[in-house]
This record gives C-alpha cells, structure tokens and sequence, in this order.
C-alpha cells in the first residue's frame, strides 16, 4: 500500500511538472506573439483576430513539441486571456479556467471545455449537479492536446467592472458569490485574491488555485 501511495505520489508530481511546462509555453508565446502584432490602431474585431492567432499559435508548438519529446507527450493546459482594449473587454478561451466580470453582479464569461458542462448544455443535469459529478475535472478542450484547437473569443462593452480569471483550482471550493464578496469588498485587489487562494486551501483545495484580478485604473479627467 505504502508503494503504491507513493507512485501514485510521484506520476502525480510528474504530470503537474508535464502541465506546467505547458503552460509557460503558451504565456511565453502568446505574450510574443502579442508584442509582435497587437498593434492599438486595430479595432477591436481585428485585435480579438490577433489574440486568436496567437493561441492557435500556441497550441501548434506545444502539440510538435510534445510529439517529438517523448518525456512530454500529451502534455496540454488550459489557457484563459482577459484584455480591456478600447473599451472592450476582449477574453480567449481554452479549457475549464474561466473570466469573470465583477459589477453589481458578477458574471462568468467564458464556458467550460468540461463534460459535465456538456451535460449541463443539454440538460441532463443541473448547474448544482455539475459541482459534484465525479467527472467534473474532465475536459474537452486543452491546449496542445491536438493539432489544432478551437478558441473561443468574446467581446463586449467595458464599463469599469473589475475582471477575474481563476483555475477550477478556485472555483472548485469557492462559490461566486463569495469571489464577488471578496473583490467588491476590498480595495487592495492583491490581497483580495490572496484571501480567496487562503480560502480555497481552507476548503481542501489539493489542485493548482491560480487568481488574477484587474481593472482600468482612472485618468484625472475620469469621473
């Protein structure tokens, strides 16, 4: 029994080292590839285009990559980009992380790339049964798991909410009303997201718990 918990321990170990090479890569190349050709004279359809590219982009070189670095095969990520660009929140969506838009209310941007969030499209079981399924960390959708990827792309009108993207590490033990109660309630947006981390960790949280949160600063002439 010993020996078994401790291969279970070391394969664990093993795949969280594979997905995290996997996910430097994709910020390291999409961050280039914005920097290369995210120009701010695009609109924001033609700036939405570029984020797309830059995440196909991605997915290329990690799947050619692991292909042909046997230590790595099959290795993937999850991959979730928020950008307040001429008034327009423009999100990219890969996998079960997700965006969030923090108001009066808060709302989730993106959808799960999940099989229970499948289930939920079509009816067969409910947002609550969703939480609870024993199949609720399968996804459909990951970068670098195939040759080429569908990105999801959203955008819409920016009025100064505060936006929040978050692993299922987070919102696995965190409901999002309390993610709201937590952002709305503190002006430090850095201790803000601490707290929820601390939270999740209370609540057993065992898997990655990642949080960003941002928002438009004012200018002087901003009311």
């Amino acid at each position: 029994m010993k020996a078994t918990r401790s291969l279970t321990q070391l394969l664990r170990t093993e795949w969280a080292v594979i997905k995290l090479v996997a996910s430097m890569m994709v910020v390291d190349i999409i961050e280039n590839h914005l920097e290369k050709n995210l120009d701010t004279e695009l609109d924001y359809v033609e700036a939405g285009e570029v984020i797309r590219q830059a995440f196909i982009s991605a997915n290329s070189i990690i799947y050619n990559y692991a292909k042909n670095h046997y230590k790595v095969m099959g290795m993937g990520t999850t991959a979730t980009l928020a950008m307040i660009y001429q008034n327009k929140i423009i999100t990219a969506h890969v996998g079960d992380s997700r965006a969030y838009m923090i108001g009066d209310e808060i709302k989730q941007i993106t959808k799960d790339h999940s099989y229970v969030q499948e289930l939920v499209s079509r009816g067969e079981i409910s947002p609550e049964m969703a939480k609870n399924h024993p199949k609720k960390n399968y996804i459909t959708r990951a970068m670098g798991a195939e040759d080429t990827v569908k990105v999801d792309i959203s955008i819409k009108p920016y009025n100064g909410e505060t936006l929040v993207l978050c692993s299922d590490g987070l919102t696995n033990f965190v409901e999002d009303d309390e993610i709201r109660t937590y952002i709305k309630n503190k002006s430090n947006l850095q201790k803000s997201a601490e707290e929820l981390v601390a939270l999740a960790n209370e609540r057993g949280g065992g898997d990655n718990i990642t949080i960003v949160a941002l928002e438009r600063e004012k200018c002087d002439n901003e009311q």
